[in-house]
């Protein structure tokens, strides 16, 4: 599509003072095919008809002045006036020929192998659960969109470093502690470390609430740890304190934080999504010291008369933040900005990525803000946001944690093909097929529709075989390698492109086409669901396509061509699917 494009652009511009890289920028695909293959406004192509408000005779017959010189070539067949629009019409078969070779030649890099590569670096926050805290919904719309954005920009080049930012440290760790000597269980925390830790932190803010010593208790700890001072130990009260430097409290703070990991890392993989660093706000003591001499150094810091420091931002439409509590600790924003420094140091990153809620947006905004205030020079920082999820429950009533959510989903999809006279998963494949079918769900739901916007989570909607779901895109991948496997025709490119000139084929061919702007699109806005929208489109297409295109019973030269042009539509939702982050994807259901 780009090729015909620039073709089109080049002779354009030899008729008028507009540059091709501008022409190209306004050449659009028509909503309907009637009115050709490509469109331009007159506007576009003589921009003095803006200042000049002529009639709609007089920009008829400037648009025909226009057609009149353009001559047809090899490619583009047709220049005719649409007014107030120019439209070209292709050479059907060079372009099914440019199109299907594309595809053929870069493969599974078809979509995003025509960029130019960088050599910039990229680290990525996303996921960061608390070790303390249950895995909840907005965890996993970080995780899927993250997985996204990760790929996506390893695509176009990048290097990026995935990071899983745990909530390890602060006030809520020194709750756990408290709350661990307490009603800590070895045998439960075994068998189910995430649960059972969420369990002591909801028993132990509960006892906070009655009784204030709890709370004082955990910011003593916190303190005393982020200082390196002595912890008591109380018998009477049953809390548990020891010195930060003593091994046995290191040991038992790096188990639950281990502990975690591994429990979160069973349910990652199920989502098809990998980390290249599990870190957290613990290693960012030894530079919050760092944070406050760059802060001083820039004489950024006022002093509250209780002794709290604040960074003052109302020159930029921001609060004065604090900093530092008046007891000396730091705050999530003192840890982030320490945490920046630290990535700094170690990645030298050229873009620092945060796949966080909306809500934290004005936090965000003041992180960024202080860090290109306090840092030597500024750094690019983007927070890629997104909306709430209303509506998540299953059987038992609200979904706590995501392997709950991706059991539910998993057992609704064998329920459903066990009930299905269609069905042909052996029963020994019946788990492994439902399961991803479940979590392809979950992540389609999820980036179809626009991130900044919340939506409403419906199973019925999610899990519909023939509704615009994951399930329905991985059936039609399957479909797609069933009648590859049906038809035993070798996938080349020794074709008479002339026989495909249906107009179902061409609209196929199309769609295809389109692929690498949607991606080029998608990456500019890291919007996931300009993908899926189309991957849903590409799949209406295709089907369109098997009902009139017989693979099977036709002469060698028709089906070799035919399945030339669904393999390669297969090839492109594969892709398509790959960048939204699902790397399990079905053969055959």
């Amino acid at each position: 599509m780009l090729k015909f494009k620039q073709i089109v652009a080049e002779q354009l511009s030899r008729q008028t003072s507009v540059q091709p890289a501008k022409i190209l920028q306004s050449l659009v695909i028509p909503n309907k095919k009637k009115q050709g293959d490509l469109s331009i406004s007159i506007f576009d192509v003589d921009p003095q008809l803006r200042t000049l408000k002529p009639d709609p005779q007089l920009i008829s017959t400037r648009a025909q002045s226009i057609v009149n010189q353009f001559e047809p070539n090899q490619f583009i067949e047709q220049a005719i006036v649409e007014a107030p629009k120019i439209a070209f019409k292709f050479n059907s078969t060079e372009f099914t020929k440019e199109v299907l070779n594309q595809v053929f030649n870069e493969g599974t890099s078809y979509g995003w192998a025509h960029n130019p590569k960088t050599n910039k670096t990229v680290v990525l926050d996303y996921s960061s659960p608390n070790i303390a805290k249950k895995f909840h919904v907005g965890h996993l719309r970080s995780t899927i969109l993250g997985n996204y954005v990760k790929r996506i920009h390893e695509a176009f080049g990048y290097k990026v470093i995935g990071i899983n930012y745990l909530g390890d440290w602060g006030k809520q760790y020194g709750l756990l502690a408290v709350g661990y000597e307490k009603y800590g269980d070895e045998a439960q925390l075994n068998k189910d470390p995430i649960r059972h830790l969420y369990d002591i932190y909801v028993k132990i803010n509960a006892d906070a609430k009655d009784d204030p010593d709890v709370d004082v208790q955990a910011n003593q700890y916190f303190k005393r740890m982020e200082e390196g001072m002595d912890i008591s130990y109380s018998t009477a009260s049953h809390f548990f304190f020891i010195m930060v430097g003593d091994p046995q409290a290191l040991a038992q703070w790096k188990r639950f934080r281990d502990l975690s990991i591994q429990s979160y890392e069973a349910l990652y993989k199920r989502l098809d999504v990998t980390f290249d660093v599990y870190a957290g706000e613990s290693e960012a003591k030894d530079y919050i010291s760092k944070v406050y001499n760059l802060l001083e150094q820039k004489n950024l810091i006022t002093e509250t008369p209780d002794g709290a420091q604040l960074v003052d931002l109302t020159p930029y439409g921001l609060d004065k933040t604090p900093v530092r509590r008046a007891d000396g600790t730091s705050l999530y924003l003192t840890r982030d900005l320490a945490t920046l420094l630290r990535r700094k140091e170690k990645y030298n990153f050229d873009k620092a990525i945060y796949v966080v809620g909306k809500d934290q947006e004005y936090y965000f905004k003041q992180v960024f803000q202080t860090a290109n205030l306090m840092l030597p020079e500024p750094v690019e920082l983007q927070h890629v946001s997104f909306g709430h999820v209303k509506g998540m429950s299953t059987r038992r009533g609200e979904v706590v944690f995501l392997e709950d959510l991706l059991n539910e989903a998993q057992r609704r999809n064998v329920e459903y093909m066990q009930n299905s006279e269609n069905c042909k998963v052996d029963d020994a494949e019946l788990d492994y097929t439902a399961d991803i079918l479940g979590t392809s769900a979950i992540m389609i739901q999820d980036m179809k529709t626009k991130r900044a916007l919340g939506y409403d989570f419906s199973w019925d909607k999610m899990l519909n075989p023939d509704g615009k779901t994951g399930v329905r895109i991985q059936f039609a991948h399957a479909k797609a390698c069933g009648i590859e496997r049906r038809a035993g025709v070798p996938i080349s490119l020794d074709c008479d492109f002339t026989l495909l000139k249906e107009e179902v084929a061409l609209h196929l061919v199309h769609m295809i086409a389109q692929f690498p702007e949607i991606v080029d699109q998608s990456f500019k806005r890291l919007e996931p669901s300009i993908i899926t929208s189309y991957l849903f489109d590409l799949m209406t297409a295709t089907n369109g396509a098997y009902k009139w295109l017989q693979v099977i019973r036709q002469s060698p030269e028709v089906s070799r061509v035919r399945m030339l042009l669904f393999w390669s539509a297969r090839t492109t939702l594969r892709n398509g699917m790959y960048l939204l982050g699902i790397n399990r994807i079905l053969e055959k259901m």
